[in-house]
C-alpha cells in the first residue's frame, strides 16, 4: 500500500479552535450535542445568494429566490470580526461568513487571547444593524485606511509570515448558479458583489484580506477529507518554517441551487440518520517559541496520506513530501470498501511512525463521514484494523449533517475537545532487551493521550493526522463513544 514519505518531526501546537456548525458556535457545544445524540435539522429558507437584487419586471421564480431546505443549518448569529461594518457583510457569501466567524473563534478563544468584541452578522433576509447616526447607512471606509492589524493573538507576528489553508467542495455555487440564471434569455441585472464569491478561493481569501494577512494563502478542494488536508498542509508550513503561525480549516453551506433530496426519500436514503449540513471550523497553529505562540490545547504530531491501489493522484499530498502514491489509471472505477479501508489502515500506521507513538497511546478516533454510507464503513473498519475494536470513535455527521469541505475540520476540532476530557494512557511497556533506563531519555510528550483524526475519499486517498493533549488531565475518557 503505497504512502507518503513520512519523517519524524517536532509536534506543532494548537493554540486556537473554532466551530460553527448546526449545535451552536463553540466546539464544546458540538461535542455535548454528539455524546447526547442531539440532531439538529430544521426546515428553512435559505436564499440562493446574499444580496440578491430585489423583485423586477422580468424576474424568474429560479433566478435567485429562497427554497426552503430540510438540513442541518446554522442557526446561531454569525459573529464576524469587529471591523467589518453592515456595508461589508452584505458583500460577503453565506461561505465566507461562516469560516470567517469559525476564524474569529478561533483567536478569541486561544488560551493567551484578549477577547475582542464581535459583532453578529445579519441573517439572511434581514436588514444589517446600521453604523452610525442615520438609519440603514453604514458608515464610509476612507480610501486611505491601513489594511486591519492582524487579530489578537497574532499580532506579534510578521502578517506576512501567517498563512491561510481553506478546505472547501462547494464554495461559490450560489453564486454562480446566480450569474447563470440571469445570462439567460430573460437576462437581468447582475449584483456586482456575486462575482468574487463564485470562486472556490472566496472564503480562504476573505480570511486573509479581512485579517489582514500577507502571508501564504491556499484553498483545496482534495476530496471528501479536504478539511484534514488544509491543515496538515498548514502543519507543514509551520514545521518547515515558511510561517510563524496558520489559520486552517474548512467549510461549506447549504444551498438554494443544490438543495437535498426531499424527506420522503430521507428514510430509504439513509438521510435521516446523516441529513445534508452546513458549518466551519477553524484551528491556529503556531511555530513553538515563535512571535505568535500561546498555550497550547494540543499538538499535532504526525500527519501521514496514503492511497489504495489504483486509486489517488499524482502531486503533493496533504504533509507537503514527496507523494509515493500512484498516479490514476484513468479507469475511473473506486476501490471497494476492504482496499480502501486498508489504505485508511496504512495512514493511521505512517502517522504512528511519524510520531513515534504506540497504537495503545491513542485513546480516541475521529473520523469524517457518517457510519451508514460505506466511506463510514471502511474508516471503521481501518480504526479497528489497527486499534481494535474496543477503541472510543467520534463521528459528527450525524450532528452537524454531511457538510463536504467542513467535515474533516470539524473532525479535527472534536479530536482537540476530546483530548481535554480524555486521561491518559498506560506507558509504554520498557523493552527488556534494550538494556536502557526507560526513565532517562523521556519524551515529555509521551505521556499525553493522543487522537487520531482519519479522513477517507471514495476514490481511493486517506488522510490521518495524530494529535497529543498538552499535558496529562485527570478527567473522564469518552469510553463507549461511538456516535
Amino acid at each position: 500500500m503505497p504512502t507518503q514519505d513520512t519523517t519524524r518531526t517536532s509536534p506543532v501546537p494548537v493554540t486556537g479552535v473554532g466551530v460553527v456548525s448546526a449545535a451552536g458556535t463553540s466546539v464544546a457545544a458540538l461535542y455535548e450535542a454528539l455524546l447526547a445524540g442531539a440532531r439538529p435539522v430544521t426546515v428553512r429558507d435559505v436564499p440562493l445568494v446574499a444580496g440578491a437584487i430585489p423583485a423586477g419586471p422580468n424576474r424568474r421564480p429560479d433566478q435567485d429566490s429562497a427554497h426552503a431546505v430540510e438540513a442541518a443549518h446554522v442557526t446561531a448569529p454569525l459573529a464576524l470580526p469587529p471591523h467589518i461594518d453592515a456595508r461589508s457583510r452584505r458583500t460577503i457569501g453565506r461561505d465566507t461568513g461562516l469560516l470567517l466567524s469559525a476564524a474569529q473563534a478561533a483567536l478569541t478563544t486561544t488560551p493567551a487571547a484578549t477577547a475582542t468584541p464581535v459583532s453578529p452578522a445579519a441573517e439572511p433576509g434581514e436588514a444589517p444593524p446600521a453604523t452610525s447616526s442615520r438609519a440603514g447607512a453604514a458608515e464610509p471606509v476612507p480610501a486611505s485606511s491601513p489594511p486591519p492589524a492582524p487579530p489578537v493573538p497574532l499580532r506579534g507576528a510578521d502578517p506576512a509570515r501567517i498563512g491561510v489553508f481553506a478546505g472547501t467542495l462547494h464554495a461559490g455555487r450560489s453564486e454562480y448558479v446566480a450569474i447563470h440564471n440571469r445570462a439567460g434569455a430573460d437576462a437581468g441585472p447582475v449584483n456586482p458583489v456575486w462575482g468574487p464569491q463564485s470562486s472556490y478561493n472566496a472564503p480562504g481569501a476573505a480570511l486573509s484580506i479581512h485579517l489582514g494577512l500577507r502571508g501564504p494563502n491556499l484553498t483545496l478542494t482534495s476530496g471528501a477529507a479536504v478539511g484534514l488536508d488544509a491543515i496538515a498542509l498548514g502543519v507543514q508550513h509551520v514545521r518547515t518554517g515558511r510561517c510563524d503561525a496558520v489559520i486552517a480549516g474548512g467549510v461549506d453551506s447549504l444551498s438554494a441551487a443544490c438543495p437535498p433530496p426531499a424527506a420522503g426519500g430521507a428514510a430509504a436514503s439513509g438521510l435521516a440518520e446523516a441529513p445534508a449540513g452546513e458549518g466551519a471550523a477553524v484551528v491556529v497553529l503556531t511555530a513553538p517559541g515563535g512571535p505568535a505562540y500561546a498555550p497550547a490545547l494540543a499538538h499535532v504530531c504526525a500527519t501521514a496520506r496514503a492511497y489504495a491501489a489504483g486509486g489517488g493522484a499524482a502531486g503533493e499530498p496533504s504533509g507537503g513530501l514527496a507523494d509515493t502514491g500512484p498516479a490514476n489509471a484513468g479507469a475511473g472505477a473506486a476501490p471497494d470498501a476492504p482496499v480502501l479501508a486498508e489504505a485508511g489502515a496504512e495512514a493511521a500506521r505512517a502517522a504512528l511512525r511519524d510520531a513515534g507513538r504506540a497504537a495503545h497511546e491513542v485513546a480516541v478516533a475521529v473520523t469524517t463521514a457518517a457510519p451508514h454510507t460505506p466511506t463510514g464503513a471502511a474508516e471503521r473498519a481501518a480504526i479497528a484494523a489497527v486499534f481494535g475494536p474496543a477503541l472510543p470513535h467520534l463521528t459528527a455527521a450525524g450532528t452537524t449533517g454531511t457538510t463536504g469541505g467542513a467535515d474533516g475540520a470539524l473532525a479535527f476540532a472534536l479530536a482537540v475537545e476530546a483530548l481535554t476530557r480524555t486521561t491518559p494512557p498506560p506507558p509504554t511497556p520498557p523493552d527488556p532487551d534494550a538494556g536502557t533506563d526507560p526513565t532517562s531519555d523521556t519524551d515529555p510528550d509521551s505521556a499525553a493521550p493522543l487522537a487520531l483524526c482519519l479522513g477517507l475519499d471514495p476514490d481511493g486517498a486517506a488522510t490521518a493526522l495524530l494529535l497529543s493533549g498538552p499535558t496529562p488531565t485527570p478527567t473522564t475518557r469518552p469510553t463507549g463513544a461511538t456516535r
